[in-house]
């Protein structure tokens, strides 16, 4: 039986943005709605199992009842993975670890980008169906969780069927000291604060500078910043380096969700495929729009460009697969009518 991941997390789209900008709080009850709709789709590929994000308050048990009480689903086989009552970032890279583990052929995701890294730094090589449910969704696509499900369960299916609409994505591989390496999948940034505190990044002045990939001015965040001026292409993988300040170049970027703020760009270049960035302390570390690292003084952090998470192509496969089941259709139609 084929294994579908399903990680969707409660802590996701909880912080302090919500209070600094115009982001949306997702509540748990919509969560459980997009985890059924999700297992819905799922369900109606024969053979297929999940394993799933145990976490506190318990969406994917409560979707599944919600299927059942409408006669949906019933069928479908579903555990949890990983530690129990999963709340932090470390309880997702398990999770993630352990979906590898048993074999899952891939993994939908509801959450931002935060949630996604945790998810790609748990398990490299994972294929992703990326749903947007955090504050900055900025490496995840809409499409309707149902269609997201359908997608997830053809693929693990007939894996090698689908392979072709599997995509390889770039994200940034950042080194500080000799052994520590972390990995971002959208956007690297040196803040001049030293603390974590909330982690998330809202105020501008506070950024000194950033390495951003595949910039999109149609999302907020830093990736929303880079795309107002160097707008990137996910088939022809490009990234930025920013630096931040007067004098400089400057522009109304969505920092976050309805959140246009006056910017100065000092300076926006493209990076080579092979190029090194260093950043240097003092200052904190915010991979993804979050602060994750506080760096001393003159301590140095190398960014590079790396090979990032593999995310399905959910609209080409369901494309692919409903012009083959077509063309049985019709070509059994025309046997039936003595036709060629």
């Amino acid at each position: 039986m084929a294994i579908v991941g399903l990680i969707s997390h409660s802590g996701a789209a909880q912080d302090v943005r919500r209070l600094t900008s115009l982001a949306r709080k997702i509540d748990v009850h919509e969560r459980v709605n997009v985890a059924a709709r999700i297992l819905a789709g799922l369900a109606a590929t024969p053979d297929v199992s999940v394993c799933y994000l145990d976490e506190p308050t318990r969406i994917v048990e409560r979707a599944l009842a919600m299927l059942a009480g409408q006669a949906q689903g019933s069928s479908l086989e579903a555990r949890p993975v990983g530690p129990r009552g999963a709340r932090h970032a470390a309880d997702t890279r398990a999770a993630s670890a352990a979906l590898a583990d048993v074999g899952a052929a891939c993994v939908v995701t509801h959450g931002g980008d935060g949630t996604n890294r945790a998810v790609a730094y748990g398990w490299p090589d994972a294929v992703i169906v990326a749903l947007p449910g955090g504050t900055n969704n900025a490496f995840s696509r809409c499409v309707d969780p149902t269609a997201a499900g359908i997608a997830a369960g053809l693929y693990a299916t007939a894996p090698d069927r689908f392979a072709a609409h599997v995509r390889p994505t770039t994200g940034l591989s950042i080194a500080i000291g000799p052994d520590a390496v972390e990995t971002a999948m959208i956007d690297v940034a040196l803040v001049s604060d030293q603390w974590l505190g909330a982690r998330a990044i809202w105020d501008p002045s506070h950024l000194v500078e950033a390495v951003v990939v595949n910039g999109d001015p149609s999302v907020p965040g830093l990736a929303g910043v880079a795309g107002m001026l160097a707008p990137g292409d996910r088939d022809h993988p490009t990234a930025v380096h920013l630096r931040f300040g007067s004098p400089g170049h400057e522009i109304l970027a969505p920092l976050g969700p309805g959140q246009l703020v006056p910017m100065c760009i000092r300076d926006c270049r493209l990076l080579g495929p092979d190029e090194m960035i260093e950043m240097r302390g003092p200052g904190t570390l915010a991979f993804d729009g979050e602060r994750e690292v506080v760096l001393r003084d003159r301590q140095a952090a190398r960014i590079r460009l790396a090979r990032g998470a593999r995310v399905l192509d959910v609209v080409g496969l369901l494309r692919a697969h409903a012009g083959r089941e077509a063309t049985l259709a019709i070509g059994s139609h025309q046997t039936t009518q003595g036709g060629p």
